[in-house]
């Protein structure tokens, strides 16, 4: 009884494709939430405000601060996602713990630089310019939503005469 409990409990804890999918879901959705929600309490407390004038020179040097974060910050997340991917651009799957690494290094790059432009909302009492890199961020995020294709689908033709191997 005690080798099926040990065989189940080592199921359990082993990362599957599937195992990892779902968590890829319930993160991404998760993220996308964390911004949106965030949108709506910094328009609630803007417009609580009232028509007092904001901040402009804070609100201009955040709006560039966000900008340089998402134009140097997300390139490098999509580099360190190919090297955790390498197995994938060699033809092989990806295993489910890189899976979740590699996306879960895009989408919260991304989603870092949406709330650091919210903030700069309501630290500047008004939304624009900042709301510029936040819109940028949510439209970078959403069409990265996880499919799990790199830890399923071998990448290459294995009709290829340059992976075939001669029988032994």
């Amino acid at each position: 009884m005690d080798a099926v409990a040990a065989v189940s409990a080592r199921d359990r804890s082993e990362l599957t494709p599937g195992r990892a999918l779902r968590i890829a879901w319930l993160s991404w959705l998760s993220l996308a939430a964390i911004p949106f929600l965030l949108f709506i309490v910094v328009v609630l407390t803007l417009t609580a405000n009232g028509s007092r004038p904001g901040n402009r020179a804070l609100a201009e040097r955040w709006f560039l601060f966000s900008m340089l974060y998402l134009a140097l910050a997300v390139p490098c997340s999509f580099f360190l996602r190919s090297y955790v991917f390498k197995a994938y651009w060699a033809g092989e799957v990806v295993s489910p713990k890189n899976y979740l690494t590699g996306m879960l290094t895009i989408w919260m790059t991304i989603v870092a630089g949406g709330i650091l432009a919210l903030i700069g909302c309501w630290l500047s009492d008004s939304l624009l310019p900042n709301l510029l890199p936040a819109l940028v961020a949510f439209m970078l995020f959403i069409p990265f939503w996880p499919s799990g294709r790199a830890m399923t689908r071998r990448v290459g033709n294995d009709d290829d005469p340059e992976h075939y191997e001669e029988p032994r």
